[in-house]
């Protein structure tokens, strides 16, 4: 039995995260093997706090994919919100996941740039930062992910779950 992997991705303050969580609200009580796992935590997991180069970034995308391989492997669902935005990345998870699900938060870079709740652009804007995924790393955009969704304030998290679930 193989487990489902929802693949959440975008740039940093596109909503991963706050997307995550709102789904699996939704879907654990009919999905008690479900597991969500968030970029940040995993970072920390890993002891990859401070690793921002993109070969760094990269090395950790694969650590994720990975991590859900042996999840999903046991029939465990998982939902991962990662920045990960990498064509390789993506290419691998489509071809060892049967149940995949890819889906892009994508967001203006002037909202991503308004929100800033980790101050990372404006840290960035202020050369306090270097290695910043979409600034000093081109972001390698999903060219075919499952869900396209556009969170730029119009919806609401609420709103934009409803649309996964009516789509999975």
């Amino acid at each position: 039995m193989t487990g489902q992997l929802y693949w959440i991705t975008g740039l940093a303050g596109a909503g991963k995260s706050s997307l995550a969580r709102k789904l699996f609200k939704a879907l654990k009580p009919a999905t008690p093997e479900l597991v969500y796992l968030d970029g940040d935590t995993l970072r920390e997991l890993f002891d990859a706090n401070g690793l921002y180069r993109e070969a760094d970034r990269h090395r950790l995308a694969l650590q994720y994919a990975h991590l859900c391989y042996l999840l999903t492997s046991q029939g465990v669902d998982v939902i991962c919100a990662t920045i990960s935005m990498f064509d390789d990345v993506r290419a691998w998870n489509r071809e060892h996941f049967p149940n995949y699900i890819e889906i892009y938060l994508k967001v203006s870079f002037s909202v991503l740039q308004k929100r800033d709740q980790n101050k990372l652009y404006s840290n960035h804007a202020r050369q306090r930062i270097n290695d910043a995924v979409g600034c000093d790393i081109d972001a390698q955009l999903p060219k075919q992910p499952d869900i396209v969704l556009c969170n730029n304030g119009d919806n609401t998290i609420e709103e934009l779950v409803r649309r996964v679930l009516k789509k999975i």
